[in-house]
């Protein structure tokens, strides 16, 4: 196998004859269906340099969401996305504990004020994969649940992510009607009522 690379994937830089002969010969572990990891190299290193390819890999028609979406990287060797069915994809069970976590968002990728083509880039090469816009993250982080705790992102990072909201937008009431109208068309109501709720209480706490 290329020695350059520590993960292989089938159809990308494998192919299943070659994967199978090296895993009989201890070369590489399999750590998920079509997708293998250099025997002996730490899984969790490995997750964190080639985790959203491996996202986007197995979850071809979803979009980074969440913490995620923000930091575009995976965060507690968690990565969040968004698609049509909740599910959570098992990587490397025998040597860490990396999960891609999918939530179920029916995310509009065709609507550029909620998703954007990002271009990443790992050992392998480049590629292009949907993600959540500040506008979007911000809604669904407001998401109620108490599950998978690294989906959220500290107060720091989300004052932050509305400062950017109110320079593009000119004012904060002017961000605050477009979060509203992009709530409105995501069917998110409720988590944009959320939002609301939480920005007052953490401006009337400090």
């Amino acid at each position: 196998m290329d020695e350059r690379h520590d993960v292989f994937i089938v159809g990308l830089n494998t192919d299943k004859h070659e994967a199978y002969a090296c895993k009989r010969d201890k070369e590489i572990v399999r750590v998920a269906q079509g997708v293998y990891f250099r025997a002996g190299v730490d899984v969790d290193a490995l997750f964190e340099q080639y985790g959203i390819r491996l996202a986007k890999y197995f979850f071809r028609s979803a979009a980074l969401t969440h913490s995620t979406a923000w930091f575009r990287k995976p965060v507690g060797g968690r990565i969040f996305v968004g698609g049509d069915y909740p599910y959570k994809k098992v990587v490397a069970p025998y040597g860490g504990d990396c999960l891609i976590v999918q939530s179920m968002v029916h995310p509009k990728l065709d609507d550029v004020r909620m998703y954007q083509v990002v271009t990443f880039e790992d050992p392998l090469g480049s590629f292009e994969m949907h993600c959540a816009t500040p506008e979007m993250t911000l809604i669904h982080l407001m998401d109620a649940t108490k599950k998978n705790v690294e989906k959220h992102l500290p107060e720091t990072e989300m004052e932050k992510m509305f400062q950017q909201l109110q320079e593009k937008y000119g004012s904060k009431s002017a961000a605050l009607a477009e979060l509203e109208t992009i709530a409105q068309v995501a069917d998110k109501t409720n988590e944009f009522e959320r939002l609301l709720k939480h920005f007052f209480s953490q401006r009337r706490r400090s």
